[in-house]
């Protein structure tokens, strides 16, 4: 057999940041996963890459461009992989057999289109899928509560301020796909007939991973696909939770008292703003100031706060406007060509063109991202430096989720649309799909912590590290 017939194998995994992000906000991510799986294992060696095209301002183009930035950095790794030629005639090459992606936040619903390319563009025949992770991103849209001013006030603003990305988190975007009458992104994508769900159908574990509480960006229900939040309220509810050892802060379970608790007296505005004050500080370093300059910072609040809500509005307002003129020259590429996804997905007018059509184009060329003419299952693999593949860490389960028997005055509920419900429906008749509902309590926004986002900024970020070991240990090589 002849050098060119063998080939190490690889197992590509790769993580995708949300919405404002950079490649650091999951780069602790993908080095817990390196340092789990360091070595190759049962002849297959890991391979990550930590996207990084589709960043900052670029995450307002919304999530299919997002995605096909994405493809293209996938097919310059893998063409990078397998496309430098061997030192030697003895030398090995390499061959990406596997594929693995995890998203954080936005970048899981990017991840999940990302996949309904891959599938629609027949990757899948000669790679095989194996892990597929989402750390708290917003499958069913971002959520309103009832009363709340500021929920009301995002869903009015995010749509226009965000430009295409924002109409697609709170499913604004029906004209997007050609004459108005079609259904939003997050809904196509959560049929059973389109590619995205029968791509992702292909994995062979799939999680869904959320904050039970305090997630004030990707609240519980849209994070894990519930049609019910039983964790709302849970100073006063009296709900038990108990916490993976090895995995803290995942729950390993959680039940309803059998007797409502006793509620102590309510604090008052003294004891509340002294606990507002040993609550963990949420601005970066630079702005955390001793006395009795912290003090001066507050006072002046009044004044600063009115002045930052301006430059975000004006930044928000300026980035969305940049995006919708790039917006407009990707949708003026080759706007005639028919993408797979559009045979799968009829109402869907204009998907991911670019990005199929050239993936169909290169077939056959040193571009592509595998060669569907070969069976490279047949191919001898030659031994390498190896151990045994680990033994994958048990999944928590949780019983179907029921509506607290006593619920309390403070458990508000989302007032979730017929259309977030049958998203949620929809989801969780994914073959294989399992759920980890991480418990984060005593700060102000969760949503950060849950991935270690900005360890160089705050420490208290380090408090979600189970959370990636829960996914490393579970990851199958």
């Amino acid at each position: 057999m002849t050098s060119n017939s063998s080939f190490s194998r690889v197992h590509l995994l790769v993580c995708v940041h949300g919405m404002w992000g950079e490649p650091g906000h999951v780069s602790r991510l993908a080095e817990v996963v390196k340092e789990t799986h360091p070595e190759p294992e049962d002849g297959v060696e890991l391979d990550v890459l930590v996207a990084e095209t589709n960043r900052d301002e670029n995450t307002y183009d919304g999530v299919d461009w997002g995605a096909e930035r994405v493809i293209e950095e996938i097919k310059a790794r893998i063409t990078s992989i397998e496309g430098s030629a061997p030192s030697s005639s003895s030398a090995i090459r390499r061959k990406v057999t596997r594929f693995s992606i995890f998203g954080y936040s936005l970048g899981g619903l990017v991840s999940r289109y990302t996949v309904g390319i891959l599938y629609a563009t027949k990757f899948f025949d000669t790679v095989k899928p194996i892990n597929f992770a989402t750390i708290a991103t917003p499958h069913i849209g971002l959520t309103r509560y009832r009363g709340s001013f500021l929920s009301g006030l995002t869903h009015t603003l995010g749509p226009r301020l965000l430009s295409r990305t924002g109409k697609q988190f709170y499913a604004k975007d029906n004209d997007d796909w050609g004459d108005g009458k079609g259904k939003p992104l997050v809904e196509a994508m959560s049929e059973k007939d389109s590619v995205f769900f029968e791509g992702l159908s292909q994995f062979k574990h799939i999680l869904f991973v959320g904050n039970a509480i305090d997630d004030l960006t990707v609240p519980f229900v849209t994070a894990c696909v519930e049609p019910y939040d039983p964790f709302s309220g849970h100073a006063e509810s009296g709900i038990d939770i108990e916490l993976d050892e090895r995995y803290a802060p995942i729950i390993k379970s959680f039940k309803y008292p059998d007797v409502p608790p006793t509620l102590p007296p309510k604090k008052g505005y003294v004891a509340r703003l002294k606990d507002w004050w040993n609550a963990p500080s949420a601005l970066p370093p630079f702005l955390q100031m001793r006395f009795p300059l912290n003090i001066l910072f507050y006072i002046l609040l009044p004044i600063l706060i009115p002045m930052v809500i301006m430059l975000i509005i004006g930044n928000f307002t300026w980035n969305s406007v940049k995006s919708k003129k790039r917006i407009r020259l990707l949708e003026a590429r080759e706007t005639d060509n028919r993408s797979a996804i559009v045979k799968f997905v009829s109402n869907l007018e204009h998907r991911v063109e670019d990005a199929v059509v050239e993936m169909m184009e290169d077939e056959g060329s040193q571009n592509q991202l595998t060669d569907p003419e070969k069976n490279y299952t047949t191919t001898r693999i030659p031994p390498l430096p190896t151990r045994r593949s680990k033994t994958r860490r048990q999944s928590v389960s949780y019983p179907p989720i029921t509506p607290h028997p006593n619920p309390v005055r403070s458990a508000a509920q989302p007032a979730l649309t017929p259309l977030q419900l049958r998203i949620i429906e929809n989801l969780n008749q994914l073959p294989r799909l399992h759920k980890a509902f991480v418990w984060l309590d005593g700060l102000r926004n969760t949503h950060a912590t849950i991935v270690c986002r900005d360890l160089h900024q705050f420490e208290f970020h380090r408090r979600g590290e189970g959370v990636l070991r829960y996914l490393a240990d579970g990851f199958e090589m």
